[in-house]
């Protein structure tokens, strides 16, 4: 081998050496600024949190806990429905009426059937007649000291005495029967009229004035939002601290399923409460927790059905 053709291997040895030096201090230098970057945070699902005198859970759901459906318990036609969806009730206020005019005949012939008292007027001075009749025939007999009104005539006297004490009796039930008739009437015609059962919002109305409607048709729907239901589960391990009765305190959080944050408004405020139920079973499926729920007073109306909750629950006293 000649000395430049030795002299071409050195330089290509030399070549490569210095060209691994340069990768693998590139190397080492890429592994050192991946070490010094941030790790970036997981999203960690929340779980009840229990201290020693409070549990805590998160994605509790917030309910209604009074929604009904209010229908007449008869047939008819309505004649009264002024009551739009979004309008407040009272309890006891009326919400729509049916055509009553049969009705409020028939109650007025009730009433003045149950007020009519002749019968036994005239009973109780048929009675005094024939008392007296029947007295004055044994008197005189008495006082003669002999039959001198026979004994057919005593009988006859003393048939028609106790015929006029029976028509009383009579009287007496023939016009509680009436007053018993007039109360029926006063019935059937409460059941022309819809009241609220409780304070509400009226949400739906599904009928029209002048519209026919069937006994149980829904006329409208009417929610409480003064007071609502918070529900979740609790761990068995955790529930177990749990009575019914115990001081709550509920926030409203961001629902991680859904898209938007609720408004600032929402998250500050606190709404207090106390535990109503925990149940006495427990999951079948996943893991080993109760259902709860807490009846919560609805603050500023902001608890709306629907929203996420976080709720901690004193497990040092009740309400």
């Amino acid at each position: 081998m000649t000395q430049l053709t030795r002299h071409a291997h050195g330089t290509v040895r030399v070549g490569s050496a210095f060209a691994l030096v340069l990768c693998g201090m590139w190397l080492l230098d890429a592994t050192a600024q991946d070490r010094r970057k941030p790790i970036p945070d997981q999203p960690v699902a929340r779980k009840p949190v229990a201290t020693a005198q409070q549990v805590t859970g998160t994605d509790f759901r917030v309910k209604l806990i009074r929604q009904v459906l209010l229908g007449f318990d008869r047939v008819g036609t309505i004649a009264q429905l002024d009551l739009q969806e979004g309008m407040q009730v009272k309890a006891g206020q009326v919400i729509a009426k049916l055509d009553d005019e049969v009705a409020n005949a028939a109650l007025s012939s009730a009433e003045k059937k149950a007020s009519n008292d002749v019968h036994k007027q005239y009973a109780t001075a048929s009675f005094a007649v024939s008392k007296n009749e029947h007295e004055q025939a044994l008197l005189a007999n008495k006082n003669a000291g002999m039959a001198v009104v026979p004994l057919i005539e005593i009988k006859r006297l003393f048939l028609a005495e106790r015929r006029s004490q029976l028509q009383i009796q009579q009287a007496d039930h023939d016009q509680a029967v009436a007053i018993l008739d007039r109360d029926l009437a006063l019935a059937q015609l409460k059941t022309y009229r819809l009241r609220a059962p409780f304070d509400g919002i009226v949400t739906r109305r599904f009928k029209q004035k002048g519209e026919a409607i069937r006994q149980g048709d829904p006329v409208v729907e009417l929610v409480d939002i003064s007071t609502m239901k918070v529900e979740g589960r609790i761990p068995l391990a955790q529930a177990t601290r749990l009575r019914p009765g115990q001081n709550v305190r509920v926030q409203l959080i961001d629902n991680n399923d859904r898209t938007g944050v609720l408004p600032s408004e929402f998250k500050q405020a606190t709404f207090p409460g106390r535990l109503v139920y925990i149940d006495p079973g427990v999951s079948l499926v996943g893991e080993r927790d109760v259902r709860v729920w807490a009846e919560v007073a609805n603050k500023g109306g902001l608890l709306r059905h629907g929203l996420t909750a976080e709720i901690m629950i004193d497990t040092a006293g009740t309400r």
